[in-house]
């Protein structure tokens, strides 16, 4: 009996993994974030298709739209903790070495937009109403503006 019922859950992980259920990611935000665009990768759309078998967003085709990857640095609006967190969703090797009451020294932020020569390096920013929602499909952002408050380019 044991051993029927150590293959059953035996069948029943593989399938778990095989077929994945749609893990959402915690939502963030709305938070607005003000800061120095210190690094910038404009990224154009892309096309993605279905995953067989997996549901939630990898289970269908997609569309990533056009984007950038900002990294600002002399950052505000949020914690020490949202700001790896936001940072970890879009890039999962950053770790935070150092002491747990320092600040990280930047945050990443994913902005939807065509026109890659929007932003600038050098142009100090605010993002109102920025949010992160997603699942193993992708990482998936808004924000409702951005104010450009200094070009120092």
């Amino acid at each position: 009996m044991k051993k029927y019922l150590l293959l059953g859950a035996i069948v029943f992980l593989f399938c778990a993994v095989k077929y994945g259920v749609a893990v959402p990611i915690r939502p963030l935000g709305p938070v607005d974030i003000s800061g120095t665009v210190t690094g910038l990768n404009w990224i154009p759309e892309k096309r993605i298709k279905a995953v067989p078998g997996m549901s939630g967003s990898a289970g269908r085709d997609r569309t990533i739209p056009a984007h950038f990857i900002v990294r600002l640095e002399d950052f505000d609006g949020v914690d020490r903790q949202t700001a790896m967190t936001m940072t970890r969703y879009l890039d999962r090797t950053v770790r935070n070495d150092q002491e747990k009451d320092c600040r990280p020294l930047f945050v990443l932020l994913k902005i939807n937009h065509t026109d890659k020569n929007y932003l600038k390096k050098g142009m100090r920013i605010k993002v109102s109403g920025y949010t992160i929602r997603g699942d193993e499909g992708g990482t998936w952002t808004h924000f409702l503006r951005i104010d450009i408050r200094k070009n120092n380019t």
